[in-house]
């Protein structure tokens, strides 16, 4: 069996070498088209493959196969969990679905079957022309709701790089996809420099945080299996404990 080892801060560096690489392309291919206006149809074809905002593409199939492995690698974390009979088990199991989920939509965009039922309700122009974010917005919450004893229990590291690669990510796709819908609908092109700008850091924030979120699952799978060079881990705080604890010793500091 083949066996690559890798630390979770190389795995880092290489992955956000590769969604600069593919940001910088993106960007670059933006200004020749739509900034000097090179028409070729070569250089129109390699904006395409490498244009960020687009489906199918090498942007798309990077960020698939990045939620795909994020996804693997939790789901593995969410098996260790439940063989230890974790009580954080079905958080991680979860979150492995969802990145499987981000993976797939990636691809084949599922999100756009709900922009027809969401305009609907919140219409289409402004900041919902786009109107899918507005379910996103809803989820995102009641995720975030859900999971905050989850990060209360996790290392203050590991919680903190968590929380830093969910908000790019959902900063990205659904904020900055807001601020697109708006700038479109007061008159910017989708074609012209400002607005590719805004869609290209969008696209790459949608790297970026999944990114951050790999690193810090495996940077606490690396600690937890007590790798040489790794600080010792704490303990997962059990909140159920401390609840425990405080109603047996009601008079404790």
């Amino acid at each position: 069996m083949l066996t690559v080892s890798i630390t979770p801060r190389r795995l880092l560096h290489v992955l956000l070498a590769a969604a600069a690489a593919l940001f910088l392309l993106n960007y670059a291919f933006l200004l020749l088209t739509a900034g000097l206006g090179v028409d070729a149809p070569v250089v129109l074809s390699a904006r395409k493959f490498v244009d960020a905002n687009t489906e199918m593409n090498l942007p798309a199939w990077f960020t698939s196969v990045l939620l795909a492995v994020v996804s693997l690698v939790v789901l593995d974390v969410a098996r260790q969990a439940h063989l230890r009979r974790d009580r954080w088990r079905r958080h991680w199991a979860v979150l492995g679905a969802g990145f499987a989920y981000l993976s797939l939509d990636e691809l084949v965009a599922l999100h756009e079957k709900f922009i027809g039922p969401m305009s609907s309700l919140v219409g289409d122009q402004g900041v919902f022309k786009y109107a899918w974010v507005a379910a996103a917005g809803p989820v995102v919450l009641v995720l975030l709701l859900a999971y905050l004893r989850f990060l209360r229990a996790l290392p203050r590291r590991t919680a903190a790089l968590v929380v830093l690669g969910g908000v790019l990510y959902v900063g990205g796709s659904v904020g900055l996809e807001m601020v697109a819908s708006a700038l479109s609908g007061v008159g910017f092109s989708e074609d012209g420099v400002f607005l590719g700008t805004i869609m290209a850091l969008e696209e790459v924030c949608e790297m970026v945080g999944p990114v951050v979120f790999l690193f810090a699952v495996a940077e606490l799978v690396q600690r937890r299996a007590g790798a040489p060079g790794t600080a010792p881990l704490p303990a997962e705080v059990d909140l159920r404990d401390g609840e425990r604890a405080g109603a047996h010793h009601p008079h404790a500091a």
